[in-house]
């Protein structure tokens, strides 16, 4: 019969088992804002929509301030995972287009806790709110007529920012503050089509202007397989993606500074009808 240390060794491996598996079930965010070229000519009339669930594994670095009080971000998704019973997510992408244009909208919730965030030692929790959303245009598209080809797009809209930070001290009472602002965002993605399945995908945007961050922004990149199957188009996708917003407001004990970037891998799925 196994003794107290195994018997905790193994319970501690069944919940961060528990975690993964939540996080990996719940989690649906943004890969791109258009979909998958086809090698054939569209009719130029027809609907599309496209669908997005995918999963984001990103960390958190940098700094904040709640009600004056200031701390530091430095981990991983990994760590994320270790030190928190409440990492969920949920998150989404929709895009409705029609010949070059299309608008798009999507979301993203998560909650997180970092544990010994800066010298003094605080606990973090965050709880984040991202919505984005906007119109985009097709500049041009040579994989109508062959493949090989290069696909282009420009797009402009807002991403809608909700924080709930909490701060707990070893020593002191907890802090809590909320802040939501919107930041004005225009950007680009190349999308490089090597055969009718082959693909990647370079995207990058940036936004803030000091309307509500003084400087935000977004890249990624994504290498991508598509296939056709119970007339719908589907493609898997994977690489990296990076998320900047550098957000102060208030002064004294009511300032709040959100200065902090997330990246991580990004894995997903696109469906497209």
């Amino acid at each position: 019969m196994p003794g107290g240390s195994d018997i905790g060794r193994e319970r501690g491996a069944d919940v961060k088992r528990t975690r993964l598996a939540a996080v990996l079930g719940a989690a649906w965010l943004l890969v791109g804002t258009a979909p998958v070229a086809r090698a054939e000519d569209d009719d130029p009339t027809a609907w599309h929509v496209t669908a997005i669930p995918y999963l984001w594994a990103a960390g958190l670095y940098g700094d904040v301030t709640v009600h004056g009080v200031n701390g530091n971000l430095d981990a991983s998704f990994v760590d994320l995972l270790d030190h928190t019973d409440t990492l969920v997510g949920l998150q989404g992408h929709l895009e409705v287009a029609r010949g070059p244009l299309g608008v798009y909208g999507d979301f993203f919730y998560v909650k997180t806790k970092v544990e010994d965030a800066g010298v003094t030692g605080l606990d973090v929790t965050t709880k984040m709110w991202f919505i984005e959303f906007g119109a985009q245009y097709r500049v041009f598209d040579t994989t109508t007529d062959r493949v090989p080809g290069l696909t282009f797009d420009v797009y402009a809209g807002g991403r809608y920012t909700n924080l709930e930070l909490d701060l707990d001290p070893v020593a002191g009472p907890s802090l809590n503050q909320q802040v939501d602002w919107i930041d004005p965002l225009v950007g680009a993605r190349l999308g490089v089509h090597f055969s009718e399945h082959v693909f990647a995908l370079l995207a990058g945007d940036v936004g803030g202007f000091g309307v509500g961050s003084d400087v935000a922004w977004s890249a990624m990149g994504l290498l991508g397989y598509r296939w056709e199957g119970a007339g719908l188009e589907w493609a898997v996708l994977a690489g990296y993606k990076a998320l900047g917003q550098d957000y102060t407001t208030g002064s004294g004990l009511n300032r709040f500074r959100w200065d902090v970037t997330m990246h991580g891998p990004i894995l997903g799925l696109s469906i497209r009808f």
